[in-house]
């Protein structure tokens, strides 16, 4: 069954095909129909079988699923929060003679209370069934407790590619394959100086908001003075992150452009942190430490590097 709805807000009649307790999987056949769709959401050019992506975000849902979404709650008080941003001032020294300076500062702002709601973080991946490609998410057993994971599944898809189908007969090669996971793209090894790294990543600030972009270099640029001798810049859904890593000391940590203004230290091995879910790497079970981005984000983070 082809459904090829724009969005669908229940299961309306599939219900009467999907027998509670099923295992099934979600996706789309010959995927090279779209390839300009698969390009932007972070496929490469050979979509080689198993190649597994967290998708980019090309609208609501996709966003949702990769980003996760706050909640606001406009029946409460508001409540104070802050952003941070850099101050210029002139310096006088005399009548004539002034030093331009600049700190990083907190202003604070009136909003509504916020819930984080965590990204679901289904990815895609490529499989090879008959001489055929498919790409699916992960299999999924229906029951009454999670209609709601399996609607935001398929509207993932159609927002993408505008249909998607259920698979069966095909399960056992879809559980079967191994997947490679596309969401890193390593960067060449060894210390990067300031100003290749700063090259390299410097689409990325650029996407951010204007006012914003000073702070994002400069966390990056203070990172980066501790000599990481490892680094890489998040694809699909994870573009916008980048690790920069400490082998010697086993430490990760994870820079956060546009999301959840944090830094996340993990001391972990790098193979097993690049298979984790966006949601995995958001939980704060998970995090060795979660420094958020304010003014006092450089002593924090300096806590870590100099250890």
């Amino acid at each position: 069954m082809i459904i090829t709805k724009k969005r669908i807000r229940s299961l309306g009649a599939l219900t009467r095909l999907i027998k509670n307790g099923s295992k099934f999987v979600i996706g789309v056949k010959n995927p090279e129909r779209f390839s300009g769709i698969l390009a932007n959401i972070g496929f490469t050019a050979s979509l080689g079988a198993g190649e597994t992506i967290l998708p980019a975000n090309l609208g609501p849902v996709s966003s949702f699923n990769a980003e996760g979404k706050y909640v606001k709650h406009k029946d409460q008080p508001k409540e104070t929060a802050y952003r941070t941003v850099e101050w210029h001032w002139k310096e006088w020294h005399g009548r004539y003679d002034y030093v331009e300076r600049s700190k990083f500062v907190d202003v604070p702002y009136k909003r509504y209370h916020r819930t984080f709601v965590q990204p679901p973080s289904v990815e895609f991946t490529v499989f090879k069934i008959n001489d055929s490609n498919i790409i699916a998410s992960g299999p999924v057993v229906y029951m009454e407790t999670n209609k709601e994971k399996v609607i935001h599944i398929i509207n993932l898809y159609l927002e993408i590619f505008g249909e998607c189908q259920f698979f069966t007969e095909e399960l056992n090669d879809i559980i079967n394959l191994p997947i490679r996971k596309i969401n890193w793209q390593i960067l060449p090894p060894g210390e990067l100086p300031w100003q290749e790294l700063k090259e390299s990543i410097g689409y990325l600030v650029k996407a951010a908001p204007e006012g914003n972009q000073s702070f994002h270099e400069f966390r990056l640029e203070t990172i980066n003075s501790y000599k990481p001798d490892f680094a890489a810049v998040g694809r699909g859904g994870f573009q916008g992150y980048i690790v920069l890593g400490f082998n010697s000391k086993k430490l990760f940590v994870f820079e956060s452009l546009y999301y959840g203004n944090a830094t996340y230290i993990f001391k972990n091995d790098w193979v097993d942190l690049s298979q984790k879910t966006k949601a995995e790497i958001l939980d704060q079970n998970l995090q060795d430490d979660r420094i958020i981005h304010a003014s006092s984000w450089k002593k924090d983070i300096g806590k870590w590097l100099v250890k």
